[in-house]
């Protein structure tokens, strides 16, 4: 199943008859006692546990200072679950000998962290750490375990703001279902739904005009097989799927990372990662970045910190997934960390860690990314979004103000269901937002499949590139703010389409319709990614984007002539907006001859301010003005 890894919370609640059947350290007792302690573990190795309790039971009952005896029983109890007999049978312990052993300390203040009652857990903890020789883990364990008990004291006196509602009865059903995420848009939800003792399949909804979820449904093969598929994450477009699943004929281990894309003719047939990122080991619980280049996983592969880890791998120029990279003592701890969620920001990522200052159990953490590239110190998310219960799987919409998780509580319609809460505003990610629109034919209004390209100006590296569907022409993507981005659109027979952007925090969406011009003499393109130093016709280097675009274009056509054209705002003089404008104009065919443009296909010419596209009366309106373009001159 791929259900989120159970952690067992009792260190010795599910632990082996054999580990409790031996002795903490020695205790002198009479012969007669101590050889009924014997007949007790010789009861307990045959598991035959109701007849080895009531031996014990009646041992201390003649022999109540006989501490290991009282320690047996109280852990014997707790393998019978019956915890309120255990936690008094430890507390018999520490009142024969307080000194014998650690472990009643230990077990007790597990029990009362597993009830939110921390402030009487914590000096059960304080008096573990007194005790001489303590093995390392135990010296460990204990040392976070009264940590995290003086976190939650505190965090208890001063919670965040935090109301859960539940997602509704077109998501949930009598079923568990668990670890939604939705597109950048939030008009599509895919999660897992239990099916069974092992099953697991995907499930999706669509949002209604009126914001509520329509019923989900199935979604169909190949993506949801005979086996079991969970714990996934989407692209922003929703259009790729990583996921999970294990045991499959290409398996490289038990359970590996898969990815299948939305065709359209449907879902593509799902493809194993590939030995860059799956092992013989577990791998998990995928995130991937906004630009689909670094992948976020958990694995409990060897070099890791504790038994489970966040790792991390980035697709190289070749769109070949790299190496595995451990994320580091900030993230990863002795303890397991689990589903990892990195932002449409590309900066924030919330994950799951039991090893860190918290509830005392799985609870959630955000690391902010630093300036030098790598993730910081993590961050609890507070209580009540964590609690003394686990909290894991959290996902966090483009907007950034609301989270997606799964819970099982009094509203639930079965089992888990999904819910959403807001955000309080410190722990909230970075703005981003999403850019969404469609292509069509500039004179029929149809929809066009075309390639859709988004570039960062600053690396010059593609961060989108999409090929739409022919049947509505539309896509689909998520940008982080504080950046500069170009925008192409294309499709052969069409003259290109050409815009840029810098995110504006006001904002959560910029939409486009993109009318494609047919290829004909006398159509023009506005080159919104041509820039140049300031009252001067230099090229800045980040129109090497733009003039790439234009020399591939120039050779897919060859039979085209094009005029690169100049043009100014009124500001200025005349003669020294026209001269300025041939200049730029100049520069740009130079340019495109250097890149090996043929020259028999390019002229230029300046036309200063005589033919804006808009008012000179508004500084929007001289910009527009300010421009470089094409126009098809000829094509045969």
């Amino acid at each position: 199943m791929i259900q989120l890894k159970k952690l067992l919370y009792f260190s010795l609640l599910y632990m082996g008859l054999a580990a409790i059947a031996t002795p903490v350290c020695a205790q002198k007792s009479s012969g007669k006692a101590e050889k009924k302690y014997v007949e007790a573990m010789h009861l307990i190795n045959a598991s035959r546990y109701p007849e080895a309790e009531k031996a014990l039971k009646k041992l201390v009952k003649k022999e109540p200072d006989f501490a290991r005896a009282w320690i047996t029983l109280a852990d014997l109890q707790l393998q019978m679950s019956q915890p309120k007999e255990a936690e008094m049978a430890y507390r018999q312990a520490i009142a024969a000998k307080p000194e014998f052993s650690h472990r009643p300390y230990f077990q007790l203040g597990r029990m009362q962290m597993a009830r939110a009652d921390y402030a009487a857990a914590k000096p059960n903890f304080e008096a573990v750490l007194k005790f001489r020789g303590l093995p390392g883990n135990t010296l460990q364990d204990a040392s976070l375990y009264l940590n995290q008990c003086q976190f939650a004291i505190e965090a208890l006196a001063n919670p965040v703001d935090y109301v859960a509602y539940n997602l509704g009865d077109s998501i949930n059903s009598g079923l568990d279902e668990y670890l939604p995420a939705l597109t950048a848009d939030d008009q599509t939800l895919i999660y897992t739904r239990k099916n069974g003792p092992t099953g697991e399949d995907f499930f999706i909804s669509r949002k209604n005009a009126d914001g509520t979820w329509q019923k989900a449904s199935l979604l169909p093969p190949p993506l949801n097989s005979d086996g079991n598929e969970g714990a996934h994450c989407l692209s922003a477009d929703g259009k790729t799927i990583y996921f999970t699943a294990c045991y499959r004929e290409d398996s490289k281990g038990g359970c590996d990372l898969y990815v299948s894309k939305l065709t359209a003719e449907g879902w593509s047939t799902p493809e194993n990662l590939g030995l860059a990122i799956n092992t013989a080991h577990w791998e998990t619980q995928p995130s991937i970045s906004f630009d689909s280049k670094t992948l976020y996983f958990v694995s409990n592969r060897p070099g890791g910190f504790g038994g489970s880890d966040i790792w991390m791998s980035r697709k190289n120029e070749q769109n070949e997934w790299g190496k595995p990279e451990n994320m580091g003592p900030y993230i990863n701890s002795r303890k397991d960390e689990i589903s990892p969620f990195i932002h449409h920001d590309d900066q924030t990522l919330y994950f799951a860690s039991e090893g860190m200052a918290g509830m005392g159990r799985l609870d959630l953490y955000l690391s902010k990314r630093q300036p030098d590239g790598e993730f910081g110190p993590a961050r609890n998310l507070g209580y009540p979004i964590n609690t003394e219960k686990d909290e894991s799987s959290l996902f966090v919409n483009m907007a950034g103000n609301l989270a997606l998780f799964s819970s099982e509580s009094g509203e639930s319609r079965g089992k888990n269901d999904i819910y959403y809460f807001e955000i309080p505003e410190d722990i909230r990610p970075e703005k981003a937002i999403y850019v969404k629109g469609r292509l069509i034919d500039a004179e029929s209004r149809k929809p066009l499949a075309g390639k859709v390209e988004i570039v960062d100006l600053s690396s010059g590296s593609i961060v989108f590139s999409e090929i739409t569907f022919p049947s509505d022409g539309r896509f689909l993507t998520s940008l982080p703010a504080g950046k500069a981005f170009a925008f192409n659109a294309s499709r052969g027979g069409y003259l290109f389409f050409s815009e840029n952007f810098t995110i504006d925090p006001t904002k959560s969406s910029e939409v486009y319709e993109i009318a494609l011009q047919p290829i004909r003499a006398g159509n023009e393109v506005v080159l919104r990614n041509i820039f140049y130093q300031s009252n001067a016709a230099t090229l800045e280097e980040k129109s090497l984007v733009e003039l790439r675009k234009l020399k591939e274009f120039l050779a897919i056509n060859p039979n085209m002539t094009i005029e690169i054209q100049g043009h100014t705002d009124n500001v200025g003089g005349k003669t020294l907006n026209l001269e300025l404008s041939t200049q730029r104009a100049k520069n740009v065919y130079d340019a495109l001859v250097r890149f090996g443009v043929n020259a028999k296909q390019l002229s230029y010419k300046g036309y200063g301010d005589s033919k804006p596209l808009a008012t000179n009366d508004t500084e929007a309106g001289r910009s527009s003005n300010r421009r470089t373009q094409f126009k098809v001159i000829q094509v045969n």
